[in-house]
């Protein structure tokens, strides 16, 4: 395969896992009814299958791509800069613990799904939890004056900490099946 057919397949994909990232962000539902603002969408499946294929670098195009998009579809008014940063800083909590267990992890591909789904989500809720706490819930505070129905560190303990959690297990489950299924197909894809 010619080194110009590999980076028109690659860049193929990569527009691919962005359009599919971008159509299932669409698709969002609340978790936990304290912060239904919180909602949970499987956008970031795409951004780890990216990571998983091409790399870290791939997986960041991807999420941006999304976010990029999701952006201009609904506006860049301030408040949708807030939430499409913060959807960038959550998908690469995700996958970079993946990418470098994926890539530089020890043992079978299950053992480095596993602990690069157990440091994701660890990374995804310690970011999220610090960003909301220092950065987003205060912002929306200042921007439209929003009043938390619980002090602020109980509003990250009780909602933003579980949905965090929910959503890094949740992903990580699924795409760890991904992977697991489609691994000999990846292997042979990526070997010629």
């Amino acid at each position: 395969m010619s080194l110009t057919h590999t980076r028109v397949q690659r860049l193929a994909v990569l527009a691919c896992m962005s359009a599919l990232a971008f159509v299932l962000m669409l698709f969002e539902f609340p978790v936990i009814p304290v912060v239904s603002y919180l909602k949970m969408d499987f956008s970031d499946l795409p951004v780890l299958i990216a990571t998983w294929l091409y790399g870290p670098v791939a997986g960041i195009i991807v999420a941006a791509i999304k976010c990029l998009l999701h952006g201009l579809m609904y506006g860049m008014s301030v408040g949708e800069l807030l939430g499409v940063l913060s959807n960038l800083l959550s998908s690469m909590s995700l996958l970079l613990p993946f990418a470098w267990f994926l890539r530089r992890g020890k043992g079978s591909l299950k053992r480095r799904l596993f602990f690069g789904g157990l440091w994701a989500t660890v990374a995804l809720t310690v970011v999220m939890s610090l960003l909301n706490y220092f950065v987003l819930t205060p912002a929306y505070m200042a921007l439209w004056g929003w009043k938390p129905s619980l002090p602020l560190p109980e509003l990250v303990a009780i909602g933003v900490v579980p949905f965090n959690l929910i959503k890094g297990i949740l992903l990580s489950l699924i795409f760890g099946f991904l992977a697991w299924s489609l691994r000999d197909w990846v292997a042979a894809r990526l070997d010629r």
